[in-house]
């Protein structure tokens, strides 16, 4: 009996030519060698980052070390009274670092691990989209595509270099702890599990729990789920509904799915109000559009400044225009439902990101995380565009040069990835924060001589410090005015304390002199970066017992705890 002839990628069935134990060592194989190659990717981008001055970010800015204070804290045993902002970090960024945390010796360690997982898991779930957009290809090619997703947002985080959170350097924030990875892996995981009920034309029972478990838990920890996700999709659903492009049944299960996901979580965020320091709302100023669209004008011409700046600004440019075209082309060529929607959904969301964050009166770079990210399922939507366009054509057979470049071009990823695993291992292990030497050993001089010192210091200069110091070393974050600054701490921590010395950093602002504030403190001692004002069996100790301590239980009452 002939074989049936093969159509549209599908193999035919050869019985007896290829063994299931064979099939699944190549599936194997195949498999390995793309989580390999996001591997060394991954490695790349994040050698990049530890040999520029964006190193800063990723482990000693005052919001990137919150979750190695929350793991020192729960090793410490203190209450767990967290004032967070409104993103509260609790699905899945708290989980995965006590996880990695678990498995490393230093903060530093801890947070390469959970970068390099990020970038692992985009690409494991933009595999995942690849499987829904690519259903007649060939494995290796589905495995290609995917890779070549996480190659165009590594060369996005290869150009980004800046110590800064206030630019539109905005994939190396992957690699973060505390810029709102969740919520775009999140994001990226919703818009699978609607390609999956697009492609089987239905809304099974699996993927509607699946999708409503998401919206629920990462809106609760993070409401931005909702206007970079959740918000998106129902608007791309509707429009393709209205247009008659997708039948309205499972359009409608998903999009209800998602509502009811989104309000489950915000009302778990009620019993959560009290690790709320601050109402999302607050940070919508629509009278300060015009001021923000001026400022993010401004980002851009800074960015534009550097080579470096124009190829980021053009790789941000080239996943808007793989969303728009994608979305073009497949509404000419009637191309599958799937693909349309996994183009016109990035569109959307970089629409409404680009639109809302400017009519919000938000001049927070971050919160446009999605436009680097979305894209990438528009870049596999396409690949299948053209995929199903060539083999339209004589020409659909894959040719040797192309399979070679392909050859070539993972080999070169390997190469690079194996030359700077070695750098990058070591560099990570023997990652130090040498400021925090100096205060190390002013503490265990004065807890030698029976004494146990609690500081208390400003927002940017002690929580490094605190994130790294020995176990002993307590330090209470407070404003200018040595009033508790209630945001992103463990407000547990200020119980039954009693502060006695003060660290001032050199770029503190003190609104009124320290000196002026508690008196001429017994001893100053400097170190790098910042001074230690020891105020032991002064009047400024008690001053300091007095606001600091007073003030955090008023905020605890307030909130509470």
């Amino acid at each position: 009996m002939p074989l049936a002839r093969q159509r549209d990628g599908v193999r035919p069935l050869e019985v007896g030519v290829r063994r299931p134990r064979s099939a699944l060592v190549a599936t194997l194989a195949h498999e390995s060698l793309g989580a390999v190659l996001a591997l060394a990717l991954a490695v790349l981008a994040l050698r990049h980052v530890l040999a520029t001055e964006r190193v800063a970010l990723l482990w000693y800015d005052g919001d990137s070390v919150l979750l190695p204070l929350v793991a020192r804290s729960v090793a410490l045993g203190q209450p767990f009274e967290w004032a967070m902002s409104p993103a509260l970090f609790f699905f899945p960024e708290l989980p995965v670092y006590l996880g990695v945390s678990a498995v490393t010796a230093t903060p530093q360690q801890a947070l390469a691990l959970n970068g390099v997982l990020v970038l692992l898991a985009v690409y494991a779930i933009v595999r995942a989209a690849a499987n829904e957009l690519m259903t007649a290809a060939t494995r290796p090619a589905r495995i290609a595509v995917s890779v070549l997703a996480v190659v165009l947002l590594t060369m996005l985080v290869l150009t980004e270099s800046s110590a800064t959170a206030t630019s539109l350097e905005l994939a190396s924030l992957l690699l973060t702890t505390t810029y709102y990875y969740g919520a775009v892996l999140a994001m990226l995981g919703t818009g699978v599990l609607v390609l999956r009920t697009v492609r089987t034309g239905r809304a099974s029972v699996p993927v509607l729990v699946t999708l409503g478990l998401v919206a629920a838990l990462t809106t609760a920890s993070n409401p931005l789920y909702v206007p970079w996700s959740a918000g998106p999709v129902v608007v791309t659903l509707g429009l393709l509904v209205a247009a008659r492009r997708l039948p309205w049944r499972p359009a409608a299960l998903v999009a209800a799915t998602l509502t009811v996901g989104a309000v489950v979580g915000y009302l778990v965020r009620i019993p959560l109000r009290p690790f709320v320091s601050l109402d999302p709302s607050t940070y919508v100023h629509p009278e300060r559009a015009g001021a923000t669209a001026a400022f993010f004008a401004a980002l851009t011409d800074d960015r534009a400044a550097s080579a470096s700046g124009d190829a980021g600004l053009l790789l941000m440019l080239l996943g808007v225009l793989l969303s728009a075209g994608g979305t073009v082309w497949a509404l000419r060529a009637r191309a599958s439902r799937t693909v349309l929607v996994a183009c016109a959904l990035p569109l959307v969301t970089i629409a409404a990101v680009s639109v809302g964050v400017v009519v919000a009166g938000s001049e927070t770079p971050r919160y446009l995380e999605p436009v680097v990210a979305m894209p990438l399922l528009a870049l596999v939507a396409v690949c299948e565009l053209t995929r199903t366009a060539v083999r339209q054509t004589r020409l659909h057979r894959p040719v040797r040069a192309l399979r070679t470049l392909l050859a070539v071009g993972a080999a070169a990823v390997l190469v690079a990835g194996v030359a700077v695993t070695p750098g990058t291992a070591r560099a990570v292990v023997e990652a130090r924060y040498t400021p925090v030497d100096c205060l190390d050993r002013w503490v265990d001089a004065h807890r030698s001589a029976g004494r146990d010192p609690v500081g208390v210091g400003q927002f940017w200069t002690i929580r490094p410090l605190a994130a790294y110091a020995e176990q002993d070393v307590r330090l209470l974050q407070v404003r200018d005015t040595f009033d508790t600054y209630p945001w992103l701490v463990d407000l547990g921590a200020y119980r039954q304390a009693r502060p006695d010395y003060v660290v001032i950093g050199s770029g503190d602002v003190w609104t009124t002199p320290v000196e002026d504030s508690l008196g001429r403190p017994a001893t100053i001692t400097h170190c790098t970066g910042y001074d230690v004002y020891d105020y032991a069996g002064t009047r400024g100790a008690d001053v300091l017992r007095e606001r600091v301590v007073g003030s955090a239980l008023a905020v605890l009452r307030q909130r509470g705890f």
